[in-house]
C-alpha cells in the first residue's frame, strides 16, 4: 500500500571497519544505530497512524452515506404521515357530519348502552 521512499537516515554515511577501532568509534555507530531504529519505529507508528486516519476517512463516509438514506426515509416517513393525518381528518370530518345526520349524540349514547347491556348478559350468562 505504501511505497518505499528513502528516508534522510538512510543516507547517514556508515563507518567502515577500521583495524584499529576505538572506544568512540563504537559509540558513534552505536548511537548511529539507535537513531536509525527510533527513526524506523517513528516510520512504522507514522505509515500505522496513515492507514487509521484513512480507515476513519472511509468509515465516516461511508456514515455520511448512512445519514443520508436514513434522512430520506424519514422525510418520506414524515409525507406519509402527514398524508396519513390528512385521510384522518378527512375521516373524522365525515363521521361528525353523519353522526349529526342520523341524530347526533343520543343515537351514539343508546349504541354505546345496548354495547353495555350486552356485555353484562352475556357475563351473567357465563356466570350462571
Amino acid at each position: 500500500m505504501h511505497r518505499h521512499q528513502a528516508k534522510p537516515y538512510d543516507r547517514v554515511p556508515t563507518m567502515e571497519p577500521y583495524e584499529e577501532e576505538d572506544d568512540d568509534d563504537d559509540f558513534i555507530r552505536r548511537q548511529i544505530k539507535i537513531q536509525k531504529d527510533y527513526l524506523e519505529e517513528q516510520d512504522q507508528s507514522l505509515e500505522q497512524l496513515s492507514d487509521s486516519v484513512l480507515r476513519l476517512g472511509h468509515m465516516s463516509l461511508e456514515i455520511g452515506k448512512e445519514i443520508e438514506t436514513q434522512n430520506k426515509m424519514i422525510s418520506d416517513l414524515d409525507d406519509d404521515m402527514d398524508t396519513a393525518v390528512t385521510s384522518l381528518d378527512i375521516v373524522t370530518a365525515k363521521t361528525k357530519e353523519l353522526i349529526k345526520k342520523t341524530g347526533g349524540f343520543k343515537w351514539f349514547l343508546l349504541i354505546v348502552f345496548l354495547v353495555v347491556l350486552l356485555l353484562v348478559l352475556i357475563l351473567l350468562l357465563l356466570w350462571t
